[in-house]
């Protein structure tokens, strides 16, 4: 996961399902496919004709296509409401991601995705990225449902040598290790033999050999699939593709856009290869497949990366009840979650979505909020760290050096368009009334953010209602989880490998020193170094 957002909570992420009649009848196979860090426009479905993403196309002209499906806008929170079905708020991992050397993870208390669906006689894998806890292996994937993992546990790896390179904000200099791990059960292997392979074909691979290998007739298969792609690798080469296709995007004349595209491209390869693996087994028929990104791109060389939100504005659930209702599954029995099952909107026998309001996060440290209540939302400090600047549309770079990418309306039946951005507007938010850092948008009639109503007298009724909803939340968020560094957890203590290092599962307290106000000073302070 790339570390800022300048505005942390203004994506639409992308979400494909594919549905097919044969579901209904029988326990659907689940192929749940995760991108890291893909921009809205960094696919062709939503109107870029740089990027090409053919399989993904395909699947969103016969699929459905959820264009107001929110997620949060960092790894670990957003991960942690797909596993979980609760906001991360309610659990204490909303503020920023599990870092380096962090003994913290979902608290083992909460039962997981893959848990659930075995319970309805599933068998679980999962191949990729996890970056939900791993200091103790009671954390890692192998022991919360999945029974293998081949993947890494941190927010990132190079997508070649499959070695990380990341520490903790403060923490110089950067640990160094391999993350690339095959776990069966309870044996946990460390893999070295797959040095220079790139790591989509790697994972690709392993999700056609479970394919292969399974027994669909004894039990449905859930396969989670959370690829690299198109998440930077280590600072020092930052965007990775394989040089044969860097030459295919001639079309582009930034280095290192053409390359974050041809990076795009090589995910659209492994989720074809993987539909194809399903079509070879004759299952594809029975199989509910699920396309999203974790949260948006980072644009413009922000934290090293070249992704695309343009024309969405800066720069970067209920899965588990839907799929567990797929799966033939009571949500009532999930409990108190938070999240909804959306089945029946997405078969297409209810046009009323339960879903009426999306939470986008509660951040103590920074007081940053954000939430969307059915047209309208409402955000308060969406600067983070970063001066207004960063708080902009980009558009990525086009074919001639120095140009943009060419943007035109009505290019596909999911693109949003809103024109030529307002050159005699305000487009700060920012109120004058109350001297704060706040917006309120109608994202209906303005999905680009370009009006900010927060001090239109017409609304606001809105905003007020917006703020009682945000005062219901923060009634029932927990106070962030945010454990100091154990240097034990240094690769170079275990044999320049990352992994789980103590046999304590406790996530220990805060320290006692640590304040909300002390903390946002620090981070913004070691943030800005590091940019």
């Amino acid at each position: 996961m790339s570390v800022y957002r300048s505005k942390l909570f203004s994506l639409l992420t992308i979400w494909v399902l594919v549905l097919t009649a044969e579901c209904e009848k029988v326990k659907p196979n689940i192929l749940f496919v995760l991108a890291d860090d893909l921009g809205w426009n960094d696919v062709g479905f939503h109107g870029s004709k740089q990027v090409q993403t053919p399989t993904l196309d395909r699947m969103a002209n016969e699929g459905v296509i959820l264009n107001n499906h929110y997620a949060l806008a960092l790894c670990s929170p957003s991960r942690t409401a797909l596993m979980t079905a609760r906001h991360p708020v309610t659990i204490g991992l909303q503020y920023y991601l599990i870092q380096a050397g962090q003994r913290l993870g979902i608290p083992l208390n909460y039962k997981l995705l893959p848990e659930y669906l075995n319970d309805l006689g599933y068998e679980s894998h999962m191949v990729g990225k996890w970056h939900l806890g791993w200091f103790q292996r009671n954390y890692t994937p192998t022991y919360r449902g999945f029974k293998s993992f081949y993947g890494y546990y941190c927010g990132f790896s190079d997508y070649f040598d499959h070695r990380t390179q990341d520490a903790a904000l403060g923490v110089t200099p950067l640990w160094w290790g391999l993350d690339l791990h095959f776990n069966e059960g309870e044996q946990m292997r460390d893999v070295y033999s797959d040095f220079g392979e790139y790591s989509s074909k790697l994972f690709a691979n392993r999700a056609g050999e479970i394919i292969a290998q399974h027994d669909f007739e004894e039990k449905p298969l859930f396969l989670y699939l959370a690829l690299s792609n198109p998440h930077t690798a280590n600072n020092v080469d930052p965007v990775q593709a394989p040089q044969e296709n860097d030459f295919q995007f001639q079309n582009v004349w930034h280095n290192l856009r053409r390359r974050y595209v041809a990076n795009v491209y090589e995910m659209d390869v492994a989720v074809s290869n993987v539909v194809k693996s399903l079509e070879m087994r004759g299952v594809l028929n029975n199989t509910v497949v699920v396309f999203s990104a974790d949260n948006g791109g980072v644009p413009n060389g922000f934290c090293y990366n070249w992704g695309s939100n343009f024309p969405l504005r800066a720069a970067k659930g209920d899965w588990l009840p839907t799929l567990y209702e797929a799966a033939g599954g009571d949500v009532e029995d999930l409990g108190d979650v938070d999240g909804y099952s959306l089945l029946d909107v997405l078969l297409g026998n209810n046009k009323t979505c339960p879903r009426t309001e999306a939470l986008l996060n509660i951040d103590p440290v920074y007081d940053l909020k954000a939430i969307r209540v059915g047209q309208y939302k409402y955000i308060l400090n969406p600067f983070d760290i970063h001066d207004s600047s960063h708080d902009y549309w980009f558009q990525a770079p086009g074919q001639l050096p120095y140009s943009n990418e060419t943007m035109r309306p009505n290019t596909t039946k999911s693109q949003v368009w809103c024109g030529d951005i307002p050159s005699n507007i305000d487009l700060s938010c920012q109120s004058k009334v109350t001297g704060l850092q706040e917006c309120v948008y109608d994202i209906e009639n303005d999905p680009c953010e370009y009006y900010n109503l927060v001090d239109d007298p017409d609304y606001q009724e809105v905003k007020q209602m917006l703020l009682e909803r945000l005062a219901y939340w923060e009634a029932r968020q927990v106070e962030p989880m945010m454990p100091p560094v154990d240097e034990k957890g240094n690769p170079k203590y275990h044999n320049w490998v990352w992994g789980p290092w103590t046999e304590d599962p406790a996530i220990p307290p805060n320290p006692p020193h640590i304040s909300l106000h002390s903390t946002r000073q620090k981070h913004q302070l070691l943030r800005k170094s590091f940019m």
